[in-house]
């Protein structure tokens, strides 16, 4: 049956831990074969499997830390030969090895001692697994499915995998003899590495604010620089820099005092939170003093390099850009731009520097001739009447005096910079003139603003807005009465309208208010009378005029989104056709609106392992982050419900495969295929990251492939609101980040590591890091390794190789944002509009069973959906373990 629900994946799958069997792998992922040259192999992914999620670190409620359960356990306190068997057991392994010195020895200092007599065990196979062990003293037997694997001796470790999240043991680890252990739990561990790094984000972010000629940086930027900023330390005496030697670097200190000196004399000394060499990012200048370490001394330094390379250019042509975006957006005239008008007017602006004193306007001068923004200092007017100061607009409105001229002259005060533009340009850039481009703007701003609209292409937008007609209204005039036909929809332009339903007032609708948005959809009568209150003007686009702009496949898009508006539904509304998905969590359930017909995905838990697992914080997040979120290419939630049994998510029913089946299918991608899904993904993250969400899973099962043969994400079980950074470890291993997986802190491109894995694995035929491996720390390890190789039939001239060498960075700024991801060369000429209005014809379209029968038998007698759910509920047990002693938060389901 080709017919699948948004398949919110609510399961535990088990997986491995380390190779202590020794045993083959189940793995099946085919090898790159060396005879394979040409581009259009058919490498096969018929025996490709899915790749598992790990555990999202829900906590295990309920189960007793089973790990070492006979050890005695002191924290006691370590000798320098001690902590340095630690650090050399640690040394082996990649986790710790791509983490800071300080996270390291913080881990050290948190390890306990857990001591054990002989035959006692340490962990069996299939239970949670929470600890990490390094053996200090004696021995301990591997056992898997109770066959002996082998000895570990002192100084070998095992249980690493439990250090990033919850897993199920692979093996038994039993004492031989009396041992040792240094052992550390999961908590304690992520708590040491995201104290340190939450500490020193923070600390570094506070010194970047404190730098007047980083104040200009957006908080994008700043975050971007954070990430490319370098630790050093210096001692007594070192030297940093060195008076006439080139300079490439800017230093912040944190800790210590330098001295500044010239010519062998000492000009000022800095200390915590100062810094030097800034002419290093504005100029290409050599170094004007000699700074040397007074004390011992810890700096931050940022090179010009990484700056240009992680903010797009020299930082002075940076700051110029900011500035003139601030002073575009606080203009009065200017602000109604668009993001777009704004770069291109920026663009073609030129930048001049001018001395103290100097007349940029003179008298006489047409107001219409330049627009002036303050870049460093001011301009004054000779008769001081006016004063502009950074940020200043000057001639922005001028269109209002076309004809006049500036009766005095502009005179800079201090050393002053200007961009500049003429008139001509500026209404070349912004395609028009100011006043009608302002009101054109303010209607697509509006447009966007109706749901029905705001998933339809900004060239549709453009034609709608190019056809609405203004009409005027004379105070209590009928704009349309009820059981009207309906053939136009309304937005107030000027004035106010009242409704009234059944000559009972409902409400008012004021300026840019809208209102009869479902008749250019609907040949529907009228269910309210519209009258002007006072003297009124809208805009008016009628039912035609519609129909003839918008296309068939996008008239049907439309009418499907007018239907997952309808949040009246309730649980009586629905029945239940059969089960599509079961996890660990709930089920999902392909439901029919009785009354409407329409098909839903119904996603269920039942509140007594919403209790077991304490799993009310992931519910609530879920529904808020679903209700952000509003886009052709996403799963959308109707809405939720709840009963005394259950809380229910109402989801819109995608009918598909998912994009890991149709890969199979389509074999190795071609170049134009691959932009396109890698297009599609990239538009799906941006309405993501601009309501800064994290979605954490990408995958092709986490993405279905739709009737139209177009990709819509699903499950967003492991998606978080991130506004600076989160430490969770969570996703799927083969395409998780190094920053993930290490717990460093990440934000939102560590979605866009994945759309690199997922580009890579497109046009490959499998993943880049430990594709043949089913061990998640092997997969680690590969990851945290980037060793970027290609197969060998991919040929030297692999168009797809400069983005995802961007994207797979291990330094996640460098990997850009959605922005300069979908400017990247590889995607030049792409049709983004056409992506979002599916016009683009997609790669693959399923061949999916009509599900109408199935809908209409159950329709005609539809099986009463609570004492369905009860049978259902009544075939899963829990444990009586997690349920004891819980009670449910107060008030914690109200919203749903």
């Amino acid at each position: 049956m080709g017919c699948v629900c948004s398949k919110s994946k609510v399961k535990n799958p088990k997986t491995q831990e380390t190779d202590f069997s020794q045993a083959p792998s189940h793995h099946s992922f085919p090898k790159f074969v060396k005879e394979e040259t040409k581009y259009e192999t058919q490498l096969s992914r018929k025996n490709i499997k899915k790749k598992a999620p790990v555990a999202d670190n829900r906590r295990r409620i309920g189960v007793e830390d089973v790990d070492a359960a006979t050890a005695i356990v002191t924290e006691k306190p370590k000798t320098d030969r001690e902590k340095e068997d630690i650090r050399e057991a640690l040394s082996t392994h990649s986790l710790f090895n791509n983490l800071p010195r300080e996270n390291v020895e913080l881990v050290i200092d948190q390890m306990k001692l857990f001591e054990m007599g002989p035959r006692e065990f340490v962990f069996e196979q299939g239970q949670p697994g929470n600890n990490f062990f390094i053996i200090a003293l004696g021995r301990v037997e591997i056992i898997v499915n109770d066959q002996p694997k082998g000895f570990l001796t002192k100084g070998k470790c095992f249980g690493e995998l439990a250090l990033l999240h919850d897993s199920e043991r692979t093996a038994t680890i039993k004492t031989v003899e009396r041992a040792r252990l240094w052992g550390i739990g999961r908590q304690a561990f992520r708590s040491a590495v995201e104290s340190v790094n939450a500490k020193k984000y923070s600390e570094n972010k506070q010194f970047l604010e404190s730098i007047p000629i980083l104040n200009l940086l957006t908080e994008a930027q700043k975050e971007s620089l954070l990430a490319v900023m370098v630790p050093m330390e210096y001692s007594p005496g070192q030297k940093i820099v060195t008076e006439g030697d080139p300079g490439d670097l800017m230093y912040i200190i944190k800790l210590g005092t330098v001295s500044c000196t010239y010519k062998g004399n000492e000009i000022r000394q800095l200390g915590h939170g100062e810094f030097f060499g800034e002419q290093a990012l504005l100029y290409d200048t050599v170094r004007t003093a000699t700074v040397i370490a007074i004390s011992k001394v810890k700096v931050l330094s940022i090179g010009r390099e990484s700056l240009q390379k992680v903010l797009g250019g020299e930082l002075q042509q940076l700051l110029y850009r900011n500035s003139q975006r601030i002073a575009l957006n606080q203009s009065k005239t200017l602000a109604c731009l668009t993001s777009v008008q704004v770069e291109n007017v920026i663009a073609h602006t030129r930048i001049i520097s001018y001395s103290d004193s100097q007349v940029v306007i003179h008298q006489g001068t047409p107001k219409k001739e330049k627009i002036w923004i303050v870049l460093q200092g001011r301009l004054i007017s000779a008769n001081s009447s006016q004063i502009f100061e950074i940020f200043g607009c000057v001639g922005d409105d001028s269109e209002k005096s076309e004809n006049s001229v500036y009766d005095t002259d502009f005179i800079t005060q201090g050393d002053t910079t200007l961009s500049e533009i003429t008139w001509k340009d500026f209404e070349a850039c912004i395609g028009g003139q100011l006043a009608s481009i302002s009101n054109h703007n303010e209607l697509l701003g509006i447009l966007k603003r109706v749901q029905l609209l705001r998933a339809l292409p900004y060239q549709k937008l453009e034609a709608i807005s190019a056809v609405l007609k203004v009409k005027e209204y004379h105070d209590q005039e009928p704009i349309f009465m009820q059981n009207d036909a309906g053939d136009s929809f309304y937005i107030v332009k000027e004035g106010r309208v009242d409704i009234f339903k059944d000559n009972i007032f409902i409400r008012t609708i004021i300026k840019h208010d809208f209102f009869g948005e479902r008749s250019i959809i609907h040949n529907e009568n009228r269910t309210a009378t519209v009258i002007a209150k006072g003297n009124a003007s809208c805009w008016v686009l009628d039912r035609q005029a519609f129909i003839n702009l918008i296309d068939e496949g996008i008239r049907n898009q439309l009418l499907k989104r007018i239907q997952l508006q309808n949040d009246s539904v309730t649980l009586n509304d629905l029945c239940i056709v059969k089960g599509l998905g079961k996890g660990m969590f709930g089920t999902v359930y392909l439901s029919v609106n009785k009354k409407t017909k329409i098909p839903y995905a119904l996603k269920t838990v039942p509140r007594n392992k919403i209790q077991a697992f304490e799993i009310y914080d992931n519910l609530v997040l879920e529904r808020k982050i679903l209700l952000q979120i509003d886009h052709p290419l996403i799963m959308k939630l109707v809405k939720t419900l709840k009963d005394a049994d259950r809380i229910y998510f109402l989801i819109e029913f995608v009918r598909g495969k998912d994009l890991f089946d149709v890969l199979r299918i389509l074999n190795i991608l071609s170049n134009d295929n691959s932009r396109f899904y890698a297009g599609c993904i990239m538009l799906m993250l941006e309405h993501l990251h601009e309501r800064k969400i994290i979605y954490r899973d990408l995958k092709p099962e986490n993405i279905m492939v739709d009737e139209d043969g177009y990709p819509k994400m699903i499950d967003f079980g492991t998606a978080k609101f991130v506004n600076n950074r989160t430490y969770t470890v969570v996703g799927t291993p083969h395409y998780m980040a190094p920053e993930v997986i290490l717990g460093k802190g990440y934000g939102l491109t560590a979605d866009y590591w994945t759309v690199g894995i997922m580009i890579y694995e497109f046009m490959c035929g499998g993943v880049p890091f430990g594709e043949e491996e089913d061990d998640p720390y092997k997969i680690y390890e590969k990851v945290l390794e980037r060793r970027l190789i290609y197969p060998n039939f991919i040929g030297k001239n692999f168009k797809a190789a400069p983005i995802i060498e961007v994207l797979l960075n291990k330094t996640p700024a460098m990997r850009g944002t959605y922005e300069t991801i979908k400017q990247h060369q590889w995607f030049e000429g792409l049709d983004w509009d056409g992506l979002l209005g599916k016009q683009i014809p997609a790669p693959h379209v399923p061949k999916l069973e009509s599900i109408d029968s199935e809908i209409a038998r159950e329709l005609r007698n539809p099986k009463d959906i609570f004492p369905y759910m009860k049978r259902e509920d009544s075939k899963d047990t829990i444990d009586a373990r997690r349920l004891r002693n819980k009670a449910a938060p107060l008030h914690w389901d109200d919203d749903f």
